[in-house]
Protein backbone atom coordinates (compact mmCIF):
# COMPACT_ATOMS: atom_id res chain seq x y z
CA UNK A 1 0.00 0.00 0.00
CA UNK A 2 1.27 3.47 -0.88
CA UNK A 3 1.66 5.67 2.19
CA UNK A 4 3.95 8.39 0.83
CA UNK A 5 4.85 10.19 -2.37
CA UNK A 6 8.29 11.77 -2.68
CA UNK A 7 8.95 14.32 -5.39
CA UNK A 8 11.98 15.75 -7.11
CA UNK A 9 12.00 19.56 -7.21
CA UNK A 10 13.45 20.97 -10.43
CA UNK A 11 11.65 20.09 -13.65
CA UNK A 12 9.12 18.15 -11.59
CA UNK A 13 7.13 20.31 -9.18
CA UNK A 14 8.98 23.48 -10.28
CA UNK A 15 10.63 24.26 -13.58
CA UNK A 16 14.30 25.28 -13.55
CA UNK A 17 14.66 28.32 -15.87
CA UNK A 18 17.14 26.84 -18.32
CA UNK A 19 16.97 29.87 -20.62
CA UNK A 20 17.15 32.55 -17.92
CA UNK A 21 19.93 35.03 -18.69
CA UNK A 22 20.85 35.25 -15.00
CA UNK A 23 21.97 31.62 -15.12
CA UNK A 24 24.42 32.49 -17.90
CA UNK A 25 25.59 35.53 -15.91
CA UNK A 26 26.36 33.33 -12.91
CA UNK A 27 28.41 30.89 -14.97
CA UNK A 28 30.34 33.71 -16.63
CA UNK A 29 30.92 35.45 -13.30
CA UNK A 30 32.51 32.38 -11.71
CA UNK A 31 34.88 32.02 -14.67
CA UNK A 32 33.67 28.70 -16.03
CA UNK A 33 32.40 27.68 -19.43
CA UNK A 34 28.88 26.19 -19.57
CA UNK A 35 30.48 22.80 -20.24
CA UNK A 36 32.73 23.10 -17.18
CA UNK A 37 29.82 24.23 -15.00
CA UNK A 38 27.84 21.15 -16.03
CA UNK A 39 30.51 18.54 -15.24
CA UNK A 40 29.70 15.99 -12.57
CA UNK A 41 32.53 17.20 -10.34
CA UNK A 42 31.38 20.83 -10.40
CA UNK A 43 27.75 19.87 -10.02
CA UNK A 44 28.37 17.58 -7.05
CA UNK A 45 30.41 20.28 -5.30
CA UNK A 46 27.50 22.71 -5.63
CA UNK A 47 24.99 20.10 -4.53
CA UNK A 48 26.71 18.81 -1.40
CA UNK A 49 27.96 21.93 0.36
CA UNK A 50 27.14 25.59 0.76
CA UNK A 51 27.23 27.74 -2.36
CA UNK A 52 29.63 30.06 -0.53
CA UNK A 53 32.02 27.12 -0.08
CA UNK A 54 31.74 26.32 -3.76
CA UNK A 55 32.64 29.89 -4.69
CA UNK A 56 35.60 29.75 -2.31
CA UNK A 57 36.73 26.52 -3.98
CA UNK A 58 36.67 28.40 -7.31
CA UNK A 59 38.88 31.09 -5.81
CA UNK A 60 36.51 34.03 -6.03
CA UNK A 61 37.23 37.04 -3.83
CA UNK A 62 34.69 38.25 -1.28
CA UNK A 63 33.13 40.99 -3.42
CA UNK A 64 32.76 38.79 -6.46
CA UNK A 65 31.41 35.94 -4.38
CA UNK A 66 28.79 38.20 -2.83
CA UNK A 67 27.62 39.35 -6.25
CA UNK A 68 27.42 35.81 -7.64
CA UNK A 69 25.54 34.60 -4.57
CA UNK A 70 23.08 37.46 -4.93
CA UNK A 71 22.47 36.61 -8.59
CA UNK A 72 22.07 32.91 -7.86
CA UNK A 73 19.75 33.50 -4.90
CA UNK A 74 17.47 35.79 -6.86
CA UNK A 75 17.39 33.33 -9.75
CA UNK A 76 16.38 30.56 -7.35
CA UNK A 77 13.74 32.74 -5.69
CA UNK A 78 12.17 33.52 -9.08
CA UNK A 79 12.32 29.87 -10.06
CA UNK A 80 10.55 28.37 -7.04
CA UNK A 81 7.23 28.63 -8.82
CA UNK A 82 4.92 25.61 -8.80
CA UNK A 83 4.55 23.79 -12.11
CA UNK A 84 1.07 23.57 -13.59
CA UNK A 85 -1.12 21.47 -11.33
CA UNK A 86 1.57 20.94 -8.68
CA UNK A 87 -0.16 22.57 -5.72
CA UNK A 88 -3.55 21.06 -6.47
CA UNK A 89 -1.94 17.62 -6.74
CA UNK A 90 -0.15 18.06 -3.43
CA UNK A 91 -3.39 19.14 -1.80
CA UNK A 92 -5.24 16.13 -3.21
CA UNK A 93 -2.54 13.71 -2.07
CA UNK A 94 -2.63 15.17 1.41
CA UNK A 95 -6.44 14.94 1.43
CA UNK A 96 -6.05 11.24 0.67
CA UNK A 97 -3.92 10.86 3.78
CA UNK A 98 -0.58 10.39 2.04
CA UNK A 99 2.70 11.63 3.50
CA UNK A 100 4.53 14.04 1.17
CA UNK A 101 8.27 14.31 0.74
CA UNK A 102 10.71 16.16 -1.47
CA UNK A 103 14.30 15.27 -2.34
CA UNK A 104 16.28 17.80 -4.34
CA UNK A 105 19.80 17.91 -5.69
CA UNK A 106 20.36 21.62 -5.26
CA UNK A 107 22.75 24.24 -4.02
CA UNK A 108 22.25 25.87 -0.66
CA UNK A 109 20.30 28.94 -1.73
CA UNK A 110 17.20 26.74 -2.17
CA UNK A 111 17.15 26.26 1.61
CA UNK A 112 17.77 29.97 2.09
CA UNK A 113 14.61 31.01 0.24
CA UNK A 114 12.41 27.93 0.74
CA UNK A 115 10.24 29.35 3.51
CA UNK A 116 9.32 32.33 1.32
CA UNK A 117 8.25 30.11 -1.58
CA UNK A 118 4.77 28.76 -2.39
CA UNK A 119 6.06 25.31 -1.41
CA UNK A 120 6.64 26.18 2.24
CA UNK A 121 4.52 23.93 4.45
CA UNK A 122 3.38 21.74 1.56
CA UNK A 123 5.67 18.80 2.33
CA UNK A 124 6.02 16.76 5.48
CA UNK A 125 9.72 16.23 4.77
CA UNK A 126 12.11 18.30 2.64
CA UNK A 127 15.55 16.80 2.02
CA UNK A 128 17.99 19.11 0.21
CA UNK A 129 21.33 17.72 -0.89
CA UNK A 130 23.36 20.80 0.03
CA UNK A 131 22.00 20.61 3.58
CA UNK A 132 22.67 16.88 3.92
CA UNK A 133 26.00 16.60 2.10
CA UNK A 134 24.77 13.81 -0.16
CA UNK A 135 22.83 13.83 -3.43
CA UNK A 136 20.78 11.52 -5.62
CA UNK A 137 21.28 8.76 -6.65
CA UNK A 138 23.18 7.96 -3.45
CA UNK A 139 20.89 5.58 -1.52
CA UNK A 140 21.49 7.48 1.71
CA UNK A 141 19.45 10.48 0.63
CA UNK A 142 16.39 8.35 -0.19
CA UNK A 143 16.71 6.41 3.05
CA UNK A 144 16.98 9.65 4.97
CA UNK A 145 13.73 10.91 3.46
CA UNK A 146 11.99 7.60 4.12
CA UNK A 147 13.13 7.54 7.74
CA UNK A 148 11.88 11.08 8.31
CA UNK A 149 8.58 10.24 6.64
CA UNK A 150 8.22 7.16 8.83
CA UNK A 151 7.55 4.78 5.92
CA UNK A 152 9.21 1.77 4.34
CA UNK A 153 10.65 2.04 0.83
CA UNK A 154 7.99 -0.27 -0.57
CA UNK A 155 5.30 2.08 0.73
CA UNK A 156 6.63 5.10 -1.18
CA UNK A 157 6.53 6.39 -4.75
CA UNK A 158 9.30 8.62 -6.05
CA UNK A 159 8.36 11.02 -8.88
CA UNK A 160 10.98 12.91 -10.88
CA UNK A 161 12.08 13.95 -14.34
CA UNK A 162 14.96 11.47 -14.27
CA UNK A 163 17.98 13.75 -14.02
CA UNK A 164 21.17 12.51 -12.36
CA UNK A 165 20.07 8.88 -12.18
CA UNK A 166 17.41 9.66 -9.59
CA UNK A 167 14.87 7.10 -10.83
CA UNK A 168 17.17 4.05 -10.80
CA UNK A 169 18.46 5.35 -7.45
CA UNK A 170 14.97 5.36 -5.99
CA UNK A 171 14.20 1.95 -7.42
CA UNK A 172 17.43 0.53 -6.02
CA UNK A 173 16.36 1.27 -2.46
CA UNK A 174 12.95 -0.31 -3.05
CA UNK A 175 10.79 2.67 -3.94
CA UNK A 176 8.39 2.67 -6.85
CA UNK A 177 9.86 5.12 -9.38
CA UNK A 178 7.72 7.13 -11.80
CA UNK A 179 9.10 9.50 -14.40
CA UNK A 180 7.44 12.80 -15.24
CA UNK A 181 8.07 13.30 -18.94
CA UNK A 182 10.10 11.13 -21.27
CA UNK A 183 13.80 11.88 -21.04
CA UNK A 184 17.01 9.98 -20.31
CA UNK A 185 15.83 6.60 -21.59
CA UNK A 186 13.87 5.52 -18.50
CA UNK A 187 12.01 2.30 -19.27
CA UNK A 188 9.85 2.20 -16.16
CA UNK A 189 6.55 3.87 -15.34
CA UNK A 190 5.95 7.32 -16.83
CA UNK A 191 3.39 10.09 -16.62
CA UNK A 192 3.03 13.02 -18.98
CA UNK A 193 1.53 15.40 -16.40
CA UNK A 194 1.52 15.56 -12.62
CA UNK A 195 -2.24 15.03 -12.55
CA UNK A 196 -1.78 11.57 -14.11
CA UNK A 197 -0.09 10.41 -10.91
CA UNK A 198 -3.47 10.08 -9.22
CA UNK A 199 -4.44 7.24 -11.58
CA UNK A 200 -1.39 5.26 -10.37
CA UNK A 201 -2.34 5.31 -6.70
Amino acid sequence: MTRAVVFDLWDTVAGWPHGDSTHAQVIEAVGLTPAEWATTDQRDRRWTNSFESYLAFLGLDADRSARVLELRTELTRRSLVPAAGALSLLDELRARGLRLGLISNCSSEVADVWEDSPFAGRFDVVVLSASEGVCKPDPRIYRLALKRLGVEAGEAIFVGDGDAGELPGAEAVGMRAVQLGDSDGWQGEKIATLAELLALL
